[in-house]
């Protein structure tokens, strides 16, 4: 019993720096998938495209591509957050899965924040993981 509890003590320490480590996701990036997910794509797109530059020539075609990624693969139901890389302080790219009654679909957010929120400055989305991921997600070595 005792050697379970020092083993738990000592595992301990290093997961927890470890999760503390991790950026978390920008909180735009968030609201939009649980506003996808509660309330549909329409939602989805008012969260993610809040004062985005991108929003006039981007938002019809990702509501489009969406509804008829829907048509095939069934509603949304969940995500999961696979990483998010700081790039500075004041920008990071979110790697997600979004998933669906019948299929993964993979996403790519870039996110800024130049003052006391967050914003979406390019978003990439595609069925194929190694369309959207990095390489290095496939790197077995």
């Amino acid at each position: 019993m005792r050697a379970l509890t020092f083993l738990t003590l000592l595992l301990l320490p290093p997961t927890a720096l470890l999760n503390a480590q991790a950026p978390d996701l920008p909180s735009i990036v968030r609201s939009g998938l649980d506003a996808y997910k509660q309330a549909g794509v329409e939602a989805a797109l008012t969260a993610w495209f809040k004062e985005s530059p991108i929003a006039s020539q981007t938002a019809p075609a990702v509501k489009g591509t969406l509804q008829q990624i829907e048509a095939i693969y069934g509603s949304i139901i969940g995500y999961d957050v696979i990483r998010v890389v700081p790039l500075g302080p004041h920008a990071s790219r979110s790697y997600v899965v979004i998933l669906y009654q019948r299929g993964p679909l993979y996403f790519w957010f870039d996110s800024y924040k130049p003052g006391d929120r967050w914003i979406i400055t390019a978003l990439l989305f595609n069925t194929r993981a190694d369309s959207i991921l990095p390489r290095s997600t496939f790197d077995l070595r």
